[in-house]
């Protein structure tokens, strides 16, 4: 009976093994597929990305320190207080050093994004178990919200790898499951400190991670914490050094942050709740992608979404309960620890961007990740048991129309993208159209030339991959700065727009758009300024007459030309600025033409377009084109006189005539009109 007893046990024990062994074989290739399906979410149409002015900031950072070795203390500023520290811009530098294209940032971001998702399966796996960990990382791997976070490359880019990788690494510690605590409660300080470093509102993590660290502090490792914490402190304090070094800004700010007065807000628990469930993602994204079922997909959304909420809402009861709940061991999956754990890190951020007076947008809610997803998982685990059949069979059925309705979702945003390129002109423009544009510019470029550009000068230095001086000027045909060194000028177009003819420049690129809008680089070759003299080789325009009246502010009304018929009529004028004189960085002069009749009277002033003088630089060729038509019923011929004049100080600039050596701020064209 004994023997048969001991072959019994034997035979129960080698069924168990191979259970256990079938169940991990499926562990791993579960988790395989959901990892490959969330690497294909976030890599999917790449250069559908739209690349923004946040998007750009960091990547011309990086491209600072390449060019100039510029080493800044601060990055850029946010619309939450002071400006973020500047680490995203350092963490790009070895992938911008090796392509020179934002696309090595992007694929930087993707791929630890992508890790995030592993990550986040191994963080959950501590606090619910292999199998329901699974549910979370899947929830994760394509939940919309979270795909488009992971995707981008502003300062908070990094937040889904950086907050998922600092629970992978802490939770463990605080359940006293880690054989290496002292090790691991260093890394997860030091992500916590470039969770900070990167995005200002990534130091809110402190306090989760602090309360727990209290909550849990027998199980903390002091040496551990004293390492991580010291970490921390040396960098806060580089990044506040830099602080101090504009300090009246930063008080300024402050000032600003306490003038809306704080309410009690809904707006944290909606994102944090969308970022689980992907709530109003069809209503906010892809609303005009072609295949126009923007409608149906919310109404499927919504659907999703209630299920889901309340299978978070029910995962949260769980999750309270077993904190409430006495329990012999806190270890346990479902014990009081995990449960702490998982409330505390979703529900923290959440309060403390309640009672706000600023606007809460969804991804500061990123701080949440992934603990969203391991109570959505309680919660399912509760109702489908996954560990025993038939719960896990039936959890894997559901989630392929989930990960289906989710993943289309986040396809049409870059289909409608893909559709509208030119919806948000260079601001926001994808990288199928904006990385050909900047490869324009860099190619076109001579050294040291200028770019002239009407956005953020950082958004066409992060798309051409270099850093060069930019001008905001962009009102060619009315006014053309042909710059010293040569440059370029970069414009969108609107479907209606017809593009200008630029003054001295060459077309370098015409790059239509499905949506009718047209990309435009104009290139002035390095010495186009010569061609503003009137015996140059290939004068800028023919029927120019040369002038040479010298002023006292350092500009010089070099030539005149006119053009027109049946009383429509274009003055251009070319002026050459000489030099720098005292005070022009505070003028704003714009050039004007009187018109007189036959009896000396005035009929017509015309003005021309204002030229800050803090863009006057020696060697520069301005040229204006003013359009005007005459009187009706008048006596001519008329004649011309022009000058400039700045309006906010009340100041002419005196031109000296170059025949009689007399001063006035009115010269006397060479000109006359029927």
């Amino acid at each position: 009976m004994r023997a048969m007893s001991v072959l019994r046990s034997a035979r129960h024990l080698t069924s168990l093994r191979r259970f256990y062994r079938r169940g991990r074989r499926a562990n791993r290739l579960s988790l395989t597929v959901i990892l490959i399906v969330a690497a294909l979410l976030r890599a999917q149409y790449l250069l559908q990305i739209e690349h923004n002015t946040d998007h750009a900031w960091p990547i011309a950072q990086a491209l600072r320190t390449l060019d100039y070795g510029d080493l800044p203390l601060v990055g850029q500023g946010t619309s939450v207080l002071f400006a973020s520290p500047p680490l995203t811009g350092y963490l790009y530098l070895p992938w911008l050093a090796l392509t020179r294209s934002p696309l090595g940032a992007y694929v930087f971001v993707i791929a630890l994004n992508t890790l995030a998702v592993l990550l986040a399966y191994r963080a959950a796996r501590t606090l619910i178990g292999p199998r329901r960990a699974l549910i979370a990382a899947g929830l994760m791997a394509v939940n919309p919200w979270v795909i488009e976070y992971s995707r981008t490359t502003w300062v908070q880019s990094l937040l889904p790898f950086l907050v998922t990788a600092t629970a992978w690494l802490l939770w463990p510690v605080l359940l006293g499951r880690s054989r290496r605590p002292v090790r691991r409660t260093v890394l997860a300080l030091v992500m916590l400190t470039l969770t900070g470093q990167t995005y200002l509102l990534g130091f809110l993590l402190v306090l989760p991670v602090g309360l727990l660290i209290l909550v849990f502090r027998r199980r903390v490792p002091p040496r551990g914490l004293l390492i991580g914490g010291a970490v921390f402190a040396i960098a806060l304090a580089i990044y506040g050094t830099g602080l101090l070094g504009d300090w009246a800004t930063v008080q300024q700010r402050v000032q600003g942050f306490g003038a809306e007065p704080a309410q009690v807000r809904t707006d944290a628990w909606n994102h944090a709740v969308r970022l689980v469930t992907g709530a109003d993602y069809a209503a906010a994204r892809g609303v005009e992608a072609p295949a126009g079922d923007a409608i149906q997909r919310q109404d499927l959304g919504a659907i999703v979404h209630w299920l889901l909420l309340g299978v978070l809402g029910f995962g949260i009861a769980a999750a309270v309960y077993s904190a409430l709940r006495p329990a012999s061991d806190p270890a346990r999956h479902n014990g009081r620890g995990p449960a702490l754990i998982a409330l505390v890190w979703f529900l923290l951020p959440v309060l403390l961007m309640t009672y706000v007076g600023q606007a809460v947008h969804p991804f500061y809610l990123l701080l949440s990740l992934p603990a969203g997803h391991v109570l959505a998982a309680w919660g399912l685990g509760v109702i489908f048991q996954p560990e025993r059949r038939p719960g896990g069979p039936i959890l894997a059925l559901l989630g392929i129309p989930l990960a289906v309705l989710m993943g289309l979702n986040s396809a049409r945003y870059a289909q409608e993208t893909a559709a509208l390129p030119g919806a948000h002109g260079l601001t926001a423009l994808s990288l199928e159209y904006g990385l050909p544009l900047g490869r324009a510019v860099r190619e076109n470029l001579p050294p040291d030339g200028v770019v002239q550009v009407g956005v953020e000068g950082w958004i066409v230095q992060s798309l051409a991959g270099q850093t060069f001086p930019v001008l905001a000027e962009t009102r060619a045909p009315r006014f053309t700065l042909i710059p010293r060194e040569g440059g370029v000028l970069v414009d969108a177009y609107a479907p209606d727009e017809v593009l200008p003819e630029v003054a001295g420049a060459e077309p370098a690129l015409r790059l239509g758009l499905p949506d009718g809008w047209t990309l435009a680089v104009e290139a002035f070759p390095a010495g186009a300024a010569a061609r503003c003299a009137v015996d140059a080789e290939q004068p800028i325009q023919p029927g120019l007459v040369a002038l040479g009246y010298t002023s006292d502010q350092g500009i010089e009304l070099r030539a005149a030309a006119l053009d027109g018929a049946d009383g429509a009529w274009v003055l251009t004028t070319i002026w050459a600025v000489t030099g720098q004189v005292e005070g022009i960085e505070a003028r704003l002069f714009a050039p004007f033409a009187h018109v007189f009749d036959s009896a000396g009277a005035r009929v017509l002033i015309v003005d021309g377009e204002a030229v800050p003088g803090y863009d006057w630089r020696a060697g520069d060729c301005h040229v204006h084109r003013m359009a005007f038509s005459l009187p009706e019923g008048g006596a001519g011929p008329y004649t011309l006189q022009v000058g400039q004049y700045d309006a906010i100080a009340g100041l002419n600039a005196i031109f000296l005539d170059p025949d009689s050596g007399e001063s006035t701020p009115l010269v006397a064209l060479p000109l006359s009109l029927p």
